[in-house]
């Protein structure tokens, strides 16, 4: 990690503030990261919760949450653009076969990817992104 820009006034004033040498570092791409792999999980839970509530319950409560995962999927269109809108929405609803086990992305051109964890799923759409400007 590289010390943010300014870094030095700052360090300036939280030592004196807090009494002793502190490092400022710009970690934004790790809280952006973890930021996602929270969303995505608590995402999946929730596409979890609503299939045991149809299937504990007999309670179908896709009238009240569909607008809602459409107001997500939107937001992720803005954010990550469609394509890896896309790769997110087959992480949260088809990763997990029948069986349980993990299935691998596969490209069009039939490589394959297998996405284990959020972090695995961040790393493969930060590796597709074309870098911004």
């Amino acid at each position: 990690m590289e010390e943010v820009n300014g870094a030095d006034d700052l360090k300036k004033l939280f030592e004196v503030i807090l009494g002793t040498k502190v490092k400022i570092k710009d970690n934004i791409n790790q809280a952006e990261e973890n930021v996602f792999g929270l969303m995505i999980n608590k995402l999946i839970k929730a596409d979890v919760m609503e299939h045991k509530l149809i299937e504990d319950g007999g309670i179908d409560a896709h009238k009240l949450t569909d607008p809602l995962w459409s107001v997500i999927e939107n937001y992720m269109i803005l954010l990550y653009g469609p394509e890896s809108t896309r790769i997110i929405l087959w992480y949260i609803y088809e990763r997990i076969g029948p069986d349980g086990e993990i299935i691998p992305l596969e490209t069009s051109n039939g490589k394959t990817f297998l996405l284990k964890t959020t972090n695995d799923l961040w790393s493969y759409i930060k590796y597709k992104q074309p870098p911004t400007k």
